[in-house]
């Protein structure tokens, strides 16, 4: 560079000079961070939209529980928040090659494990000192191999194809006409009914388990993502038009965390709402927003992120980017929205320790409706667990609700709970499968 002909050394620059060069570098580098961070929240926000939205079975029937020692009377199994929690939990081994059934704690042999009754095996391979998966269900296989119910597999016809649902008549014609529809949770199977249909039966009602849309055996959405209810709902309609269809004159829907939340769904939405008798909803899934950031706070996602992934989760551009099929109508699945529109005699229970659905919405909502909701929250149970902590107390609930609210006409006490003993021996065909 020259002035006046002469040279200027490039350590004379200017001042300005120098803080307009830093000033661009400085602009530069502030232009990528924010490119970066944002291209980071975004693929953050992204993940965060779709783990709930892509169906896969639940973590919690995969093998995690290690068994320290197996005696012909108990069982000992390392300390965990499940193992060491009162009530009643199964056990599988080998893909379902093994189950046993076990009684609440019975002792604490070592400061690290604790031990359990074993009150039957379903399988006749022994359980092993191994890994092992916890069975929430209590119960598996189907009705049949389970409980002895006669099942039948039968298909609804639903909005994206054919649906299996096992169909339980009852033994006595006096009440078969009422139907009770099961709804299973969020990455869970029919075999979360099982727990319910021994007192369903023996109330004689007309018992059908249902499967929905991208559910392993059933077809998939147009997306196969799940829509927490927003779309799930129109199979739940489409089992009461098949039980209208067989005999049905009423319904009570029966519906377990993201299954209560299609049943409140569907009894707000139906084109047959007049048929729906009662609701009974274990820790159901009232509000998917609170739930949806009760968990990213918990995996201390920043604010921004939870904002984003709600934003695509709702929006119709927001959809494409984590490939819905539409956009989830999350605002009409929360407590002020059901306040507004239920009209449902609803039993409702929610384990007071759930980690999974947060009971806040539960209790809000009971609070706004207590016309019509009979809200027990159970002590020491985990997410829908509610049978597990006492199935005698649990079943006597809702025997006397069912008696009360359908006008049933049965004394309860002709009806001794738990309707099926926890310790039955198993039966010649029963299975460990999950069904």
């Amino acid at each position: 560079m020259t002035r006046r002909g002469r040279t200027v050394p490039p350590a004379m620059t200017t001042d300005r000079e120098r803080w307009l060069e830093a000033a661009a570098i400085g602009a530069l580098g502030a232009a990528g961070a924010f490119v970066i961070s944002g291209g980071l929240l975004t693929v953050g926000a992204r993940i965060m939209a779709r783990l709930p939205l892509v169906p896969q079975e639940s973590i919690r029937h995969r093998p995690g529980v290690a068994v320290r020692a197996v005696h012909p009377d108990r069982v000992h199994l390392d300390t965990t928040p499940e193992t060491r929690r009162d009530g009643y939990l199964a056990l599988r081994q080998s893909g379902g090659a093994v189950h046993v059934r076990l009684g609440p704690v019975s002792d604490r042999p070592t400061p690290t494990s604790v031990a359990r009754p074993l009150l039957a095996a379903d399988t006749a391979e022994p359980l092993e000192v191994a890994k092992s998966a916890i069975n929430g269900f209590f119960w598996s296989g189907t009705p049949q191999t389970a409980h002895g119910l006669e099942t039948e597999e039968v298909m609804v016809d639903s909005p994206v194809g054919q649906m299996p649902a096992w169909l339980v008549r009852p033994e006595r014609e006096d009440h078969a006409d009422t139907w009770a529809i099961f709804i299973h949770g969020h990455g869970s199977t029919r075999g979360e009914a099982l727990r319910s249909l021994p007192l369903l039966h023996a109330l004689g009602l007309t018992s059908l388990t249902i499967t929905y849309r991208n559910d392993i055996g059933a077809p998939a959405s147009a997306d196969s993502m799940y829509h927490l209810g927003a779309d799930e709902w129109e199979d739940t309609e489409a089992a009461i038009e098949y039980a209208l269809a067989h005999g049905a004159r009423r319904i009570v829907l029966i519906g377990f965390s993201m299954g209560g939340g299609i049943a409140l769904r569907t009894s707000v939405k139906s084109r047959h709402r007049d048929r729906i008798a009662a609701l009974v909803l274990g820790s159901p899934a009232v509000d998917w927003q609170d739930i949806l950031v009760f968990h990213a706070t918990a995996l201390k996602a920043p604010r921004p992120m939870r904002r984003l992934a709600l934003w695509m989760m709702t929006s119709q551009l927001g959809a494409r980017m984590v490939r819905l099929h539409e956009p989830l109508a999350l605002h009409e699945m929360t407590p002020e929205h059901y306040r507004r529109n239920l009209r449902h005699p609803t039993l409702l229970f929610h384990a007071l320790d759930d980690a999974t659905v947060p009971t806040g919405p539960s209790r809000a909502l009971a609070a706004m409706r207590p016309d019509l909701i009979d809200f027990v929250p159970v002590e020491g149970a985990s997410h829908t667990r509610e049978w597990n902590r006492d199935p005698a107390v649990w079943e006597a609930k809702v025997r006397d609700y069912l008696i009360d609210v359908l006008d049933l006409g049965i004394d309860p006490a002709s009806i001794p709970t738990p309707v099926r003993d926890p310790a039955q021996p198993a039966r010649e065909d029963s299975t460990g499968m999950r069904i």
